[in-house]
């Protein structure tokens, strides 16, 4: 058998599997769309699931289902998404999942760049450095003073080692200079609860989980870490008015499925999930969440997931972090 028959005759096997991705891709869907949260209900991540569940049916036509699978740090549910072959299954993941946790683990079991399709970005949510009422420090620029005359005495609260709060504190502690002592909590709850009580100093944490007691008077808020004020708190700066020029740290969160999902059902999914998100109920409900809506496309959120890997690596290796 010459060589060009044997390719002749090769050829339509070859195609086989392209011709039945393709098909795959335009009846898609003809099931339910599988959603993974990577933390346990309540969380941010939870409530955008659900919120893109219970919409998914008159957006594409099949139901989404919210399933919780919560560990290491996130990873769990970005690795089952990346090991996914049936595009059906996607997965909001946060700043956290996609950009700090490849530096913090000797194996997440994914790659952020190669592994997944970036869908898009939906939200984000700013930080806020707050104080107690009772400390005497009145400022962002007085804070940075004291610690500076008293290396290592400050203390901190995060909602754990290697969390998006923990990394905005040692980004803020490098640009400042200043050495401070993390005191890590398993969540936001209990580091507040001794913050409240006198045994930590201050805490950088998500806005929504700060406010209440800002609002109550019993924490102060000396900054918060958007590139503008939240309108929440318009009299609180932001850190790049307060002292540090250029520094801004947002939680965003976004979707993402397996890297081999076909670019029509990527494009399917990105359009359905931003026409939900920015519908007036659905953005109204974000926003009591604690969040903004935030929107970046397919590219928009592959350009941002490479950005920020290069941000935070550079702060957790300037910190010397690394979880196992």
């Amino acid at each position: 058998m010459t060589i060009l028959r044997r390719g002749l005759l090769a050829a339509p096997a070859l195609l086989v599997p392209l011709l039945a991705g393709k098909a795959r891709a335009e009846t898609w869907p003809d099931r339910p769309v599988r959603i993974l949260v990577p933390y346990t209900p309540g969380a941010i991540n939870d409530t955008l699931a659900r919120l893109v569940g219970e919409r998914m049916m008159d957006a594409v036509g099949q139901l989404g289902v919210v399933e919780n699978r919560p560990g290491a740090s996130g990873s769990l549910a970005i690795a089952a998404t990346a090991q996914a072959g049936d595009n059906y299954t996607i997965c909001v993941a946060n700043t956290a999942n996609l950009t700090m946790n490849p530096f913090l683990f000797a194996n997440t079991g994914y790659d952020s760049t190669k592994d997944i399709a970036p869908l898009c970005v939906t939200t984000r949510l700013m930080n806020c450095l707050a104080v107690r009422t009772d400390s005497g420090i009145g400022s962002l620029r007085e804070l940075i003073a004291r610690a500076k005359a008293q290396p290592g005495k400050l203390s901190y609260a995060s909602s754990g080692a290697g969390s998006s709060p923990h990394l905005a504190a040692e980004l803020f502690r490098v640009r400042a200079g200043i050495e401070l002592t993390h005191v890590p909590y398993r969540g936001s709850a209990p580091g507040i609860a001794d913050l409240l009580g006198g045994r930590v100093d201050m805490t950088i944490d998500n806005l929504p989980n700060v406010l209440p007691h800002v609002q109550g008077g019993r924490l102060k808020a000396l900054a918060v870490t958007g590139s503008e004020r939240d309108p929440t708190l318009p009299d609180v700066p932001t850190f790049a008015e307060a002292a540090l020029p250029g520094y801004e740290v947002y939680v965003w969160f976004g979707f993402v499925g397996p890297a081999a999902m076909p670019q029509p059902v990527r494009d399917r999914l990105s359009k359905a999930i931003i026409g939900i998100v920015q519908g007036a109920e659905t953005a109204e409900r974000i926003q009591r969440a604690g969040a903004a809506v935030w929107v970046q496309d397919q590219s928009q959120m592959a350009a941002l997931i490479r950005s920020e890997l290069e941000k935070w690596g550079g702060v957790i290796r300037a910190a010397g972090l690394r979880l196992e």
